[in-house]
């Protein structure tokens, strides 16, 4: 979809609206490495904060946003990141 959408001009955003923990960093992840992602929009951290403990501590720039900005650059590792 995102070729698609890259294709055809089309605003390209993630929104994950309810995944949590390590489901939202595939999201996350395939944001960062998709070209021309405007925005990611995850609401399950503030809805269904019990699924994220002890992410934050791994990922604190995309569980504890202060900044209205996801530090993607944390998901580094082989394959997606993390």
């Amino acid at each position: 979809m995102g070729a698609a959408a890259q294709k055809y001009q089309l605003f390209l955003c993630v929104q994950d609206l309810t995944c949590v923990g390590r489901s939202f960093l595939h999201s996350a992840s395939l944001a960062a490495r998709i070209p021309g992602v405007a925005a990611v929009e995850e609401n399950g951290r503030q809805y269904c904060p019990a699924g994220n403990r002890g992410w934050g501590e791994r990922f604190p720039g995309i569980f504890q946003i202060t900044d209205g900005t996801l530090r993607t650059g944390e998901l580094n590792s082989n394959g997606l990141g993390f």
